[in-house]
């Protein structure tokens, strides 16, 4: 958790010296700081140790997994592809959600849209179960190769498929490759329909939505959707139920400037923006003293509670 393998390497050979044992937990823990680390180039010694171990030490499900997320995460998919076809002619163990979804992310890091359709397939042929996660990453992918329609196919497709509902996530980034394709009314319109159906925009949502209308150069709709995210009114978008999410301080700071620090129509922004955060406040302030109130372990409570508890 340090991030000190070499520490790590040290103990491990004072664990090798006392002739204590180690066992699959123990080698997959060390294959896991290679990987946090960027110290995969010490993973075929550890795999050559584990053979020679007495008894040999057996690698598992998890042990593969690790090897594969660590060599995506340098940078070498290729290694983790090979891995994942090695360990499907074993026929030992069978990849799971969490070792295609480590291969996703590598080909997502690598801009390798092909290589990921061919793993969704597998995973699809195997029986595993994709998540929004895996939703997620190759929406990513799809926005970024200009292929829009396929994503949002695939997003209604995985989830009637697999009976699950695309979750803030995947809207996200359904968002986010509207802007790349430059479709910003159908990211503006995908907030609406996302709130329909019941899913609740974050900040990152918001924050989404506004900075790709200022690149979009739609500075009114970036200041709508500001409006929108601190639940203030003189907008035409949606509001979603719960706490206003609001944007951070420097998207907030972004549009001000853009709308023109100092206008009417900036000064109006701050002002509600900042009305909507000190209504939000006392609400908050308000719901706690009532919850402190109406707690029943209060004294007076419990005596009420007492002769019927003793009876």
């Amino acid at each position: 958790m340090a991030k000190r393998p070499d520490r790590l390497m040290a103990l491990y050979d004072e664990m090798r010296a006392r002739d204590i044992a180690c066992n699959t937990i123990t080698y997959n823990t060390m294959l896991n700081a290679f990987a946090q680390c960027g110290a995969m180039h010490r993973v075929p010694q550890l795999l050559e140790d584990m053979k020679a171990a007495s008894p040999p030490v057996e690698p598992d499900i998890v042990t593969y997994s690790t090897m594969v997320k660590g060599f995506c995460a340098s940078g070498d998919l290729d290694k983790g592809l090979t891995l994942l076809k090695e360990m499907e002619q074993d026929g030992k163990f069978a990849p799971d959600e969490v070792m295609y979804n480590s291969l996703l992310d590598g080909c997502a890091r690598q801009h390798r849209l092909d290589d990921a359709l061919k793993l969704l397939d597998n995973m699809r042929d195997s029986g595993v179960t994709p998540s929004n996660y895996t939703l997620s990453i190759m929406v990513k992918l799809l926005g970024r190769a200009r292929r829009l329609n396929q994503a949002f196919t695939m997003v209604t497709g995985l989830c009637d498929e697999h009976n699950f509902r695309a979750n803030i996530q995947v809207y996200t980034c359904l968002i986010q490759a509207c802007f790349h394709n430059r479709q910003p009314m159908k990211a503006l319109g995908l907030h609406d329909q996302l709130v329909k159906e019941g899913c609740v925009p974050d900040q990152k949502t918001y924050v989404a939505l506004v900075r790709g209308c200022l690149q979009a150069g739609l500075v009114d709709k970036a200041a709508e959707v500001v409006r929108c995210a601190f639940h203030c009114g003189d907008h035409g978008m949606l509001h979603a139920r719960g706490a206003a999410p609001g944007v951070d301080a420097a998207c907030l700071h972004e549009v001000i400037s853009k709308l023109g620090s100092g206008t009417v129509t900036s000064k109006k922004l701050s002002s509600d923006v900042a009305s909507s955060q000190s209504a939000a406040k006392s609400t908050g302030s308000r719901t706690a003293q009532g919850n402190r109130f109406s707690n029943d372990s209060l004294p007076w409570r419990a005596s009420n509670k007492s002769p019927v508890n003793m009876k």
